[in-house]
């Protein structure tokens, strides 16, 4: 991340801003600072991107731009979503290749995030085993990522083993591999939004009580020894790591996720990774803005959490990141994305669903064009009729609509 930093307003005009800028993240020499996320769009049936999973990211592509694919299980039991692939057989290596080759023919660059829900999944999307998690705790919500849409309610998850765990980081490995075969840039690890990394981070849904339980050493010794085994297998600068020190999706909010966070945070800047991905306080999966801070103020002030509202800000987690470069994803739109990495508070602003229902998001950005807006209802393929699978993922238009 960038040393300077001035507190005034610095924005020039949007073709000179910073954000059009080049940036060089671990082995990728970007052109601009406007990233995609990853989405999940359930649009990958058999666990395999096929020619409409081509066009809808090549239609996002741009010179120097970076994208990171939709959240890719590195094994059966880290989900088995339906319409979520996989990174784990040769098929979805040979699959996914046809999709970075044309990304890179337009010249951009292309990031795997590998995905692991851990307690999140359900028996039934994994051959009837128990999902898997630190601790045998339960969402007490409804998964609907199967066919049709049909809602179970999530089940008590098994408490990893120590062959659990040590299976689990192979399964990462392998995935990372993998990965780099199928022409990926770089690997991105998730490791936030309550996803099974997060369980294990995550002071109330990490009960444990052996080397992986406890201490916020412990509690973050699974995550790490992740992020080794990737790092061992395809290099540091073609691996980065996405995290939510404010998360509360599927989890509560940690009891102390200053410390806990600082502490992590600072363990990977250690390792040389190409970038640390950030969720800002505010943004929330399934909750409003609005209703986010609300929850956030009202855990801290019932004393759940070792923090005050002054507090709810990155900067903590930013100031432990000395070398390694931060993008950060925060419900940012057509207005309020130049400001900080203008300021050099970061080095790039990630996009999400802006990116589903603009595919030349960067073009109106640059050139302050009307941004359309995403239709929910369209979002995930699993609430698309047979046969409409484009419908709300490559139909939507370049340009401004009215």
């Amino acid at each position: 991340m960038d040393s300077t930093s001035t507190s005034a307003s610095t924005t020039p005009s949007r073709e000179n801003s910073k954000l059009f800028s080049p940036v060089r993240l671990g082995a990728m020499n970007l052109e601009h600072r406007v990233i995609m996320s990853a989405l999940t769009r359930l649009r990958c049936l058999g666990t395999v991107p096929n020619e409409i999973v081509i066009e809808y990211y090549t239609q996002r592509a741009t010179k120097g731009g970076l994208l990171v694919s939709e959240g890719i299980h590195p094994s059966l039991m880290a989900g088995g979503f339906h319409g979520v692939p996989g990174m784990y057989a040769p098929d979805h290596v040979r699959a996914w290749k046809k999709v970075t080759d044309a990304v890179h023919a337009k010249g951009a660059f292309m990031a795997c995030q590998l995905w692991h829900v851990g307690r999140f999944a359900i028996s039934v999307s994994l051959g009837g085993r128990q999902p898997l998690s630190s601790s045998a705790t339960n969402i007490g919500s409804i998964n609907r990522n199967t066919p049709g849409a049909v809602e179970y309610p999530h089940e008590t998850a098994k408490p990893m083993t120590l062959e659990d765990v040590k299976d689990t980081i192979d399964d990462y490995v392998h995935a990372a591999k993998n990965a780099i075969k199928a022409g990926f840039d770089c690997v991105e690890i998730a490791s936030g939004n309550g996803y099974l990394l997060d369980q294990f981070l995550n002071s109330n849904t990490n009960l444990r009580t052996d080397a992986y339980g406890g201490s916020k050493e412990n509690r973050a010794r699974f995550t790490l020894e992740v992020l080794d085994g990737v790092i061992a297998a395809i290099g540091a600068c073609r691996v980065s790591i996405r995290m939510s020190p404010w998360g509360t999706v599927w989890l509560p909010l940690d009891t102390d996720p200053i410390a806990n966070f600082r502490y992590v945070l600072s363990e990977v800047e250690k390792r040389g990774v190409a970038y640390v991905c950030l969720t800002q306080p505010r943004a929330d999966l399934l909750l409003e803005e609005k209703t986010k801070i609300e929850s956030m103020y009202a855990a801290i002030k019932s004393g759940k959490v070792a923090a005050t509202i002054e507090d709810l800000h990155l900067r903590h987690f930013e100031e432990v990141l000395e070398k390694t470069p931060v993008i950060v994803n925060r419900n940012y739109n057509g207005e309020n994305c130049f400001e900080e990495v203008e300021r050099g508070e970061v080095d790039a602003i990630v996009f999400g669903r802006y990116f589903i229902s603009n595919p030349d998001l960067v073009e109106k950005l640059r050139l302050g064009k009307k941004l359309t807006k995403w239709n929910l209802k369209t979002v995930y393929g699993s609430k698309v009729d047979v046969g409409k699978e484009r419908v709300g993922y490559t139909d939507y238009p370049f340009g401004e609509v009215e």
